[in-house]
């Protein structure tokens, strides 16, 4: 099945929630539920929920012992590729070896599994399942997505159905966490278990119903695997090891914003850097002095590195959903595309985006009725009909107005494009102007409440200072009569780079 790898468009929304204050749960629910059952577009400056449940291909572990570096760094972190990083503390558990189990030409590994003292974080993948069996790949996924393990109808719920069972010698079995704590966990095959596993527990048990995205009745189902756990040394690094940047080579910029409220002072810090054999892996950590309380997050539109011959290279991220793993700021992975030049490396991020959602922190900034506007559509809208709207609103300080409404197609839609899938039926719904001071660069994403229309496909556009236009589309034609909207995000641009300088 086909890995996604996601470009920074993608990162510019799977945010991390920061604490300005922590993201509420009903924030952590709506996202995750929109990241499993949706396909989305990618388009510079937006940020979508993605076909989160992607499959990610593991590597097999490597274990390097380095008690010296152990020492050194206190808090030992060991880096595997498309895993991330892993700590190890005393009596972490992992696979003893990877395991797997073919059926009908399908191949099912288990590959990763960590054992921590509060959780369990498991990574398995599959090989063999046709183009028109997989849901990532199959023609009538769009249009019959149920015929499809987890699959769901557009505002039905999570299907749980695709998700692995984890079972103890004594017939215990773990549940997979749905709270959203974890960041790998919005993928399909990296679930984690929040459960405290007994220290004397060396097997466990995958089991799982039917393979997320396989199509239905077609690819074997009620899978079970049994893997042995081995106990990792303490201060033994797991996979590539992990350089901590220590706090007096961190430097950062100020970055300055709009006239219209004080420049908010935003800070980038390197905290940590992993030189591998093709690649640089850095973990970047932004934040906000004094951040207005409806801070979601703070993510770089695009970083590179100098390295010491002067070449550029760009980073690419390579990180999840974590809304609740930093109290403030947002930090990511990196990875560079190629491996830099030995000696000293200057990280430079071009441009930083501030995202605002007021309804969706907690405790909430604003009412649900503050960020929600009306008009009367009519009881038989028509293609191109407009609607004089001038609805004002203000987030974090920054006035923006909802200038008008218009009935659009999907046709109309500026980045239709980039829509590789097309409309997938929503062919109709309402575009509107937004205008603010051009200096911020600002966007605002909306909600129209519609449920026998089932609106939710949307295109933000953005063109230097022209006003915003914002759609968003329907099934089954036109809302009519009140349509309420909601303001669901804002965010702003801050212009100037940052940077920051290591020395090996």
């Amino acid at each position: 099945m086909n890995d996604l790898n996601p470009s920074p468009e993608f990162e510019e929304k799977v945010r991390n929630a920061i604490k300005s204050p922590d993201a509420s749960p009903e924030f952590a629910n709506r996202l995750r539920n929109e990241l499993v059952r949706r396909p989305v577009k990618m388009k510079p400056m937006i940020f979508k929920p993605a076909w989160a449940l992607a499959f990610m291909l593991a590597m097999t572990v490597i274990v390097v012992s380095a008690p010296g570096l152990a020492a050194a760094l206190g808090r030992v972190f060991g880096y595997i590729p498309e895993v991330g990083l892993v700590e190890t503390t005393s009596g972490l558990r992992m696979l003893a070896e990877p395991v797997s189990v073919a059926r009908d030409g399908v191949t099912l590994t288990i590959t990763n599994v960590f054992v921590y003292e509060d959780r369990v974080e498991l990574k398995y993948e599959v090989s063999g399942i046709a183009p028109e069996n997989d849901g990532w790949q199959a023609a009538d996924s769009n249009t019959n997505p149920t015929a499809f393990c987890g699959g769901v109808n557009p505002g039905s719920l999570y299907n749980p159905e695709g998700d692995p069972h984890l079972r103890l010698p004594d017939g215990t079995t773990l549940e997979r966490d749905y709270t959203g704590k974890y960041p790998q966990n919005m993928f399909a095959m990296q679930p984690v278990y929040e459960a405290a596993v007994p220290a004397d527990v060396t097997q466990l048990t995958f089991a799982l119903k039917c393979i997320p995205m396989a199509r239905l009745g077609v690819i074997p189902e009620n899978w079970e695997l049994t893997f042995d756990l081995v106990t990792v040394p303490a201060g033994t690094v797991v996979g590539e090891p992990v350089i901590e940047v220590p706090p007096a080579t961190q430097e950062t910029v100020a970055s300055p914003s709009a006239e219209v409220v004080s420049a908010p002072k935003v800070t980038m810090t390197l905290e940590r850097i992993v030189p591998t054999d093709s690649n640089t892996v850095l973990y970047l950590h932004f934040n906000m002095e004094n951040a207005d309380p409806s801070l979601i997050s703070i993510m770089p539109r695009s970083v590179y590195v100098i390295d010491s011959m002067g070449q550029h290279i760009r980073l690419v991220g390579s990180f999840v959903w974590q809304p609740f793993e930093h109290q403030v700021g947002s930090s990511f992975e990196f990875i560079s595309e190629s491996r830099p030049a030995d000696g000293p490396l200057t990280v430079v991020a071009e441009q930083v985006i501030a995202y605002y959602m007021p309804l969706y922190t907690d405790p909430p900034q604003m009412t649900t009725e503050e960020m929600t506007f009306t008009f009367d559509a009519g009881e038989d809208p028509q293609v191109g009909q407009k609607w004089g709207l001038n609805k004002t609103f203000t987030i974090a300080g920054y006035d923006f107005e909802i200038v008008s409404a218009q009935a659009v197609t999907f046709d109309d839609l500026p980045n239709r494009q980039s829509f590789i899938d097309g409309s997938q039926g929503y062919d109709y719904g309402y575009q509107f102007i937004v205008e603010a001071d051009p200096a911020l660069e600002l966007t605002a994403e909306m909600d129209i409440h519609a449920d026998e229309a089932q609106c939710w496909l949307s295109d933000v556009n953005k063109v230097e200072t022209q006003p915003l236009l914002y759609t968003q589309l329907c099934r089954n034609g036109y809302p009519k009569g009140g349509v309420a909207v909601t303001i669901r995000e804002m965010s702003i641009t801050l212009n100037e780079d940052l940077q920051v300088e290591w020395k090996p």
